[in-house]
């Protein structure tokens, strides 16, 4: 009874938690990564840091393979791309005047965008060192 009852109580976590997921800013992730297992980025040691699709694998949000997420003053998290464009990660960034992140996002598997949480997430973590 008691295995029972708990086989019901994950099954209902589980399903509340994938709506959850999804709702996040994105459905699925890239149908075919160019790194399929990600590799952890390091500690950071300043408010910006470089960033690749190995380090995120099928949660890489972008058409681009690289870049650097950064904290700026007041809490901006920006992504500067390869062809060293600035671009606002959340909305403090973009009313300071950088422009929005989506010409660069990339669709994932169900066709949605994929989330920007977890890289927005570690951009804000930078913060701690901007200053």
């Amino acid at each position: 009874m008691i295995s029972k009852t708990r086989g019901l109580l994950l099954a209902g976590i589980a399903s509340c938690a994938i709506p959850a997921i999804s709702a996040c800013g994105g459905g699925s992730g890239l149908e075919n990564p160019a790194h399929s297992i990600p590799v952890p980025l390091p500690e950071p040691t300043s408010s910006s840091q470089a960033v690749a699709s190995e380090n995120l694998g099928y949660l890489w949000p972008f058409t681009v393979e690289r870049g650097t997420i950064e904290c700026r003053a007041g809490e901006q998290a920006v992504f500067l791309a390869p062809d060293g464009t600035a671009y606002a990660l959340n909305d403090k960034a973009e009313q300071a005047g950088l422009p929005n992140i989506e010409p660069i996002r990339a669709n994932g598997a169900g066709g949605d965008k994929v989330s920007l949480g977890a890289l927005r997430s570690r951009a804000v973590g930078l913060c701690k060192f901007a200053g």
